[in-house]
Order: C-alpha cells, then structure tokens, then sequence
C-alpha cells in the first residue's frame, strides 16, 4: 500500500497537498513493493495527478470486473481460448486481463495472446494457437510461433528470454519473459514531453535497439513496433515484447529500415506530442529535446529507407 500525497512532509511529491486523513483511503493505492519503490524513486515521472488517475482507473476496472458475465462456451467443435490458466510442464501461468484473441475466418482455430503471471509472481506474455483439425491459418500461425521459438532459445541480446514452449497436436504455446506489464503506452502517457522524461527515454531505449538489431542481424524485422509492443521495467529501460511478424509469410514481411523509421516516430509524438512534422525538428516543437536527440530522429525519419540509418545508430543518437 503506498501514499499519494506524503506521509511525511518531507517525502515523495511533498509539493501535494497533504489531506487530513494522510492514511485515508483516499491518499492510500494498492501498489506490489516494486511499483512502491518506483514511484517513490522517480516522484516526478508519477506525480500525484497520474497516481489519482492510475487508481481511478483501476476502481473503474474492479467495478466492471465485478459485474462481468460469465465468457460465453464455444459451440461444439471450435476451439476454445485462452481461459483463466495456462499449463506448461506442471507450471501453471495465471492470466491478468483480459486477451486478445483472433479465430481464425474457417473457425477451426484460435491465436490468444496474454499477459500472465509466474507461481512466484514473475511478468510473463503468453503466446496459444488451438486447433481441432488445423486448416492453413492455424498451420501458419504455428509455423510462425513454432519459429520464434527457436530463434529465442538462442537468448540473442535484447530479445526477450524464452521462458517456456510447448506443442501438442492441438496446440502450440510460446512463454516469454516480459520485465512487467507497463507497455510505452502506458509509462510515458501525457508526460513525455519533461525534460526528464525525454533523458530517460534516451537511456532506457539501447535494450530495445539492441533486440531490433537481432532481428535485423538474422535478416528479420520486427514489423509491429508500437506503443503496446514495448514494455518498461520501472527504471524506464524499453523492451521487445515478442518478435513481432517476424516470421509472417515473406509477402507481408516488413524491412529494417521500417523498424528504424517507426521507432524513430514513436519517440518523436513521446516527446513532442505530435507526429513528425516534415523539415521541422523535434527541439523545436519541445526546447527540452536536445539537438543531438533531434538529429537522430530526423536522420531515421528519413523518406529514403536507405538514409535512415542502422537501428542501433538511432540509440546511440537518442543518448543524452
């Protein structure tokens, strides 16, 4: 349990007004001790406004959650979903939220993707295909699946650990390691244009170049990068969450120069809240940007893939 405005004075976010009842439920969110410890360590990257939303948010969720129907059974013959509870070699992986789920267009199979977590409370992303009698999408999908695995088992820098994986004749299941369940999204929303948020950015985003210029090394691209396909630990390091499509079928296969050039314009409406602008530069549309921060952008938003330089280029570049 952690305070919003201080218990002491003296403490995180002192500059909030401290309410008569400081141990009130109202100044008190449910917090697990790492998330206490970040917010408490970085007051102004969670100021008390965010907190105040943050746990609006979630007794809005509890709320619904506590009024939602039982999921409807599939009928006989389709494959089910993810449900509650992921079983892997004894290992039972419980699923937090809601996931995403997508059946296939003839129904005999169905790819759930979810958020998890480990017996002892570890951050893991869930990746299932089930299927009755596998039709070419589940056969593609598993395919796919079937070759991220193997490429995460060589643990190459950057990419997220392996976990655990497993293939039945109905299913196929990939676990992966995820340092938490913050997306990009979520840890910079409406404060990425502070001065300190923009150094920390900076810093935090040479691990996720790093597990793009493993992909790109094995002639793969990510082809997915957005908001949501980023994780954070709570120093603001930035993560892959998966592969992304990279061992989709080579028609819809992305190139690594559109890694450089969708990274490079996340972090552009980060810091600047806005998307790129032609010929104008980040340190102008934000004076907290540096130059040699803005250079880097530019250089990797460029028209011509061949201009855009190597990924991990761009992360040295964002470095301040």
């Amino acid at each position: 349990m952690g305070h919003i405005a201080p218990h002491s004075p003296d403490g995180p976010r002192r500059e909030a007004a401290r309410p008569t009842e400081v141990d009130g439920f109202d100044n008190l969110m449910l917090l697990c001790p790492s998330c206490h410890r970040t917010i408490d360590k970085e007051p102004g990257l969670w100021p008390e406004p965010c907190l105040r939303a943050i746990k609006a948010e979630h007794e809005g969720w509890v709320v619904v959650e506590r009024t939602r129907p039982e999921p409807r059974r599939p009928p006989g013959g389709e494959p089910a979903g993810i449900g509650g509870t992921v079983e892997i070699e004894g290992v039972a992986y419980h699923v937090a939220g809601d996931p995403e789920e997508e059946r296939s267009a003839d129904g005999t199979a169905i790819a759930s993707r979810a958020f998890a977590l480990t017996p002892e409370g570890g951050h893991v992303w869930i990746r299932r295909i089930a299927a009755r009698s596998p039709g070419p999408a589940a056969l593609e999908w598993r395919a796919a699946l079937a070759g991220e695995a193997g490429l995460l088992a060589e643990a190459l820098p950057g990419l997220p650990p392996r976990v655990a994986a497993s293939v039945t004749p109905e299913t196929a299941v990939l676990v992966t390691a995820v340092p938490s369940f913050t997306t990009l999204a979520g840890f910079y929303d409406g404060r990425g244009r502070e001065a300190e948020a923009v150094r920390v950015l900076g810093a935090g985003v040479a691990g996720l170049c790093e597990g793009l210029a493993s992909l790109h090394g094995r002639g793969l691209a990510h082809g997915a990068v957005s908001p949501d396909s980023i994780m954070t630990d709570r120093a603001g390091s930035l993560f892959l969450r998966d592969a992304g499509q990279a061992f989709s079928r080579p028609d819809q296969a992305a190139e690594p120069a559109e890694d450089v050039r969708r990274l490079a314009e996340l972090i552009h409406v980060i810091v600047t809240g806005r998307p790129p602008i032609p010929l104008v530069s980040a340190a102008v549309l934000n004076p907290a940007v540096p130059e040699r921060f803005a250079h880097a952008l530019d250089r990797a938003l460029s028209p011509d893939p061949a201009g855009r330089g190597h990924i991990l280029e761009l992360g040295e570049g964002l470095r301040i």
